[in-house]
């Protein structure tokens, strides 16, 4: 039998040694593709680490073509990604054209942990042809949100002017939608993301729940001239429930695991009574007046339960109502179990018991 020198050994170990260690560095994404309700074959996703490009040009990872039944599984490195999915019919890497599909994913961006497995589900629409791509008369956006292909009124379409807020919150400007599903912004001249939402049985602000609408624009960001509307149209998607039970919730703040590290409590008014229908937020920043970090909406017997990606130290806030300063009326509180309204939590612990008192604004 022929052996191996000592020295040898050591150089196949050190070869070897990155692999193993690049190994423990990945989790798995997993998910579905669909497109008006039906599985996607032939789509393709992308990674991005970063907003900035607006997602062009090559990715940091992909996944795909789908198959028949539209799934898709791939191991990257751990880390935070923007998810897109594509299927154009040009061919991968090139252009989009109508009748294409693509899809932003609303939960976007998505946090990878080390040996973790996500499961998502991904709805894709189709590019709807806008006509003519630039008008006259002013300089700005105008556009037309559409549902499966028919307008979409009192949708809330925002502009952002880059992507550090995550394409969330109250951002540059925003408008309602009228019942021909039209929107018009007059501008400077720049480049705006674009974004549509529209919640079930409320068009205020706040996070997009199950049946909720969301579109992103897929020339974002869109340019915009001198003395000329650019004319776009979203077709927006709904938003789908998970893939499959044990999977992760994807939350303001980034991925969390449901069940794992969690501030939970009661939202109730003066008189004692439960409050539903209130966002409970999480914020790392004390001010607690950009937007929240982490949300969880009241049921009817006023609980709330925060799921975290970490501990830390957070401020606790209710309110009826997210983005922009609370109004007369609006429902506000904050807990009251400490001077500054702070909780401190370890990674992994459940806090319970922290409720919350809201008035109303006068």
């Amino acid at each position: 039998m022929r052996r191996f020198g000592s020295g040898l050994v050591l150089s196949l170990l050190a070869v070897l040694a990155p692999v193993a260690c690049f190994a423990l560095d990945t989790g798995t994404l997993k998910g579905k593709v669909t497109t008006q309700g039906k599985p996607l074959e032939g789509a393709k996703i992308y990674f991005y680490k970063s907003y900035e490009g607006g997602f062009r040009g090559k990715a940091d990872a992909e996944a795909g073509p789908t198959g028949p039944d539209g799934l898709f599984e791939i191991a990257p490195p751990a880390g935070r990604y923007f998810i897109l999915a594509r299927k154009s019919s040009a061919g991968a890497g090139s252009d989009l054209a109508a009748g294409d599909l693509f899809a932003y994913f609303g939960g976007n961006p998505v946090t990878l942990g080390e040996g973790k497995t996500i499961n998502l589900g991904i709805n894709c629409s189709p590019i709807v042809d806008a006509g003519e791509k630039h008008k006259p008369g002013g300089t700005g956006i105008r556009g037309k949100v559409l549902q499966d292909g028919l307008p979409l009124d009192r949708a809330r379409v925002t502009l952002y002017q880059d992507g550090e807020t995550i394409f969330r919150g109250i951002g540059y400007a925003s408008v309602l939608t009228d019942k021909e599903g039209e929107f018009s912004f007059n501008l400077e001249e720049g480049k705006f993301y674009v974004v549509a939402r529209k919640r079930v049985g409320d068009d205020k602000m706040g996070p997009l729940g199950e049946g909720g609408f969301f579109g992103y624009a897929h020339e974002n960001p869109v340019e915009v001239k001198k003395d000329l509307y650019t004319v776009i149209t979203l077709n927006t998607s709904t938003k789908l429930v998970k893939v499959k039970e044990g999977s992760q919730d994807i939350t303001l703040g980034g991925t969390a695991k449901a069940g794992e590290t969690v501030i939970s409590g009661v939202v109730r008014n003066r008189a004692g009574k439960p409050v539903a229908g209130v966002y409970a937020s999480a914020y790392r920043d004390s001010m607690m007046t950009q937007k929240p970090d982490f949300i969880s909406l009241t049921g009817a017997d006023g609980v709330y339960s925060i799921d975290l990606t970490e501990g830390g130290e957070y401020f606790i806030s209710a309110r009826n109502t997210i983005g922009g300063p609370a109004e007369r009326g609006d429902l506000l509180g904050r807990y009251e179990g400490t001077e500054d309204h702070s909780v401190k939590i370890k990674t992994g612990e459940k806090l319970r018991g922290i409720d919350v008192v809201v008035d109303p604004v006068e």
